[in-house]
């Protein structure tokens, strides 16, 4: 009987987490369109594509796994979605900048991270018991949103939102410490 007991409790452990799962990859399936727009816009494919997959997992990996890992997910979106779109909407309003060839995308890709800094200070969470999990993944998911926009222009797009996006957080931060 003790078998039997054991073999049921690990089938319904398995379609309760296959249940979670899929109900987490159907909540990050809603990027897709974002993401195509930006694989639409960019020259680099590539890193446009690893970005959107790193997000894509990311944030079902979050929605999976629940608790602390779910509460940073919105905040993380929210704050990603300004310097993710920010370039796609320069790109697609008639300046067309590749890597290196213009100023107008690391401007934007600066001033989008500064945006979502600020939000992400204003929106993450607050560590329980010394657990830094929901601000560590809403930064995460800022950071992989924000570069799937931002690799429209390269690295220097990249590295230039991540910059923003910590001169946007941390006064506010810091504020909401004191």
């Amino acid at each position: 009987m003790g078998d039997l007991e054991t073999r049921l409790m690990r089938r319904a452990r398995r379609a309760y987490e296959v249940g979670r799962f899929s109900a987490a990859a159907r909540r990050s399936v809603l990027l897709l369109p974002v993401i195509g727009l930006a694989l639409i816009s960019c020259t680099n494919l590539a890193g446009t594509l690893v970005g959107g997959a790193g997000l894509l997992a990311l944030v079902t990996f979050c929605l999976w796994r629940g608790q602390d890992y779910r509460r940073g997910v919105r905040p993380g979106l929210v704050a990603g979605f300004v310097p993710l779109i920010l370039p796609i909407l320069a790109q697609a309003g008639g300046q067309p900048c590749t890597s290196g060839r213009c100023l107008l995308l690391p401007a934007v890709c600066g001033l989008g991270g500064l945006v979502g800094g600020i939000a992400l200070g204003l929106m993450a969470p607050r560590p329980r018991d010394g657990q830094a999990i929901p601000f560590v993944t809403a930064c995460l998911i800022a950071g992989f949103a924000g570069s799937v926009g931002c690799l429209l222009y390269g690295l220097v797009g990249l590295g230039v939102m991540i910059l923003g996006l910590l001169l946007g957080a941390s006064p506010v931060l810091a504020v909401r410490r004191a």
